[in-house]
């Protein structure tokens, strides 16, 4: 495979060697490795990202593998944007996996397809693999079809989107050599939701939040890139049904606790079958703001912090999700 591949790793090796293990049936002639360091006052940390690092020693198959390894802690904000940043100084495009992210083989051939497909069209910014359970009669007879903000559990893109992005959005964080410094996000100008972006009142409430909220933990960076697309009324391309299992819930995750089970990646039907117009599909759309809302808007937030056990989590989970109440919950998210 010609498109370089991107990873971001940390203290978890095992998670690593099954992404690691996808990425080797595509082969792809460049790899690049981008690990944060110990956590201080962490003991487990430096055998586990020891142990982490270890794994590209040899990955097995002929590629160049492009190291850029932390001696510290960074954090997660600035060790994948800067990481991104240094990625996207040396290719023109490239596909992106975090250690918990088992993609199917289907997965790269998607990927690189359409990063050709629409590399000269600067309305489409995103190419992603992870559809957060969308139902796939949304998307007709197409492969895959475009809305506005879509996961970074497996994605793709180009330098130019990546860079105008940094032009608007132009946090820069602490150097290499100096860790443990929160650094408030911070625009060129300001970046409320393009008018025709969203299609819920819930979707606009909350973007309009992320675009004007200066607390550098409220958000992480790719709630910053999701507003600079819809700032600029962007489009990602969402896959018909998921072709990356995101397997890092639970006590060992640093970003996304939760008691669930990950949902195993699907083959994509080959050929591709692309949308007959580059366009937004509405209805598409309007589940994936009603999915951020339901997971990362201020309500629940708020149930997360007084709803500590993850067990107990899990059970409100099932309960909201059941079709009956999740018809009522989803109208009062919209609104």
């Amino acid at each position: 495979m010609k498109t370089p591949v991107v990873m971001f790793v940390f203290n978890r090796p095992e998670l690593t060697r099954r992404s690691l293990a996808a990425i080797r049936e595509a082969r792809p002639e460049k790899l690049f490795v981008i690990a944060d360091g110990p956590r201080p006052g962490n003991p487990s940390d430096e055998q586990l990202c020891a142990a982490t690092r270890d794994l590209f020693s040899d990955v097995g198959w002929p590629c160049e593998v492009m190291p850029r390894f932390a001696a510290t802690n960074r954090g997660l904000d600035p060790n994948i944007e800067a990481g991104i940043d240094w990625v996207f100084s040396q290719v023109d495009e490239a596909i992106f996996l975090e250690d918990d992210c088992i993609a199917d083989p289907t997965f790269f051939v998607y990927c690189e397809e359409l990063l050709d497909r629409y590399r000269d069209d600067e309305t489409v910014w995103m190419i992603t693999g992870d559809t957060h359970e969308v139902p796939e009669s949304l998307f007709g007879d197409n492969s895959y079809d475009f809305a506005t903000w879509a996961s970074v559990w497996g994605w793709a893109s180009w330098a130019d989107r990546w860079h105008a992005h940094r032009a608007l959005f132009d946090r820069q964080h602490v150097a290499l050599e100096e860790p443990g410094r929160l650094v408030p996000p911070h625009r060129a100008v300001p970046a409320p939701p393009h008018p025709d972006a969203l299609v819920s009142e819930g979707g606009r409430r909350h973007f309009t939040k992320v675009a004007d909220d200066v607390d550098p933990a409220s958000y992480f960076w790719d709630h910053h890139w999701w507003v600079t697309i819809i700032n600029q009324n962007g489009l990602s391309a969402v896959p018909r049904h998921n072709l990356v299992e995101n397997d890092g819930y639970g006590e060992g995750a640093t970003n996304v606790r939760a008691k669930k089970e990950s949902k195993p990646a699907t083959s994509l039907d080959l050929p591709i079958r692309h949308p007959a117009v580059v366009a937004r599909n509405r209805p598409v759309e309007e589940e994936l703001e009603l999915v951020m809302v339901r997971t990362d808007s201020l309500l629940p937030r708020i149930a997360r912090a007084l709803i500590r056990p993850l067990w107990l989590r899990a059970i409100v989970r099932r309960f909201i999700t059941q079709p009956v109440v999740w018809r009522v919950v989803r109208k009062v998210l919209g609104r």
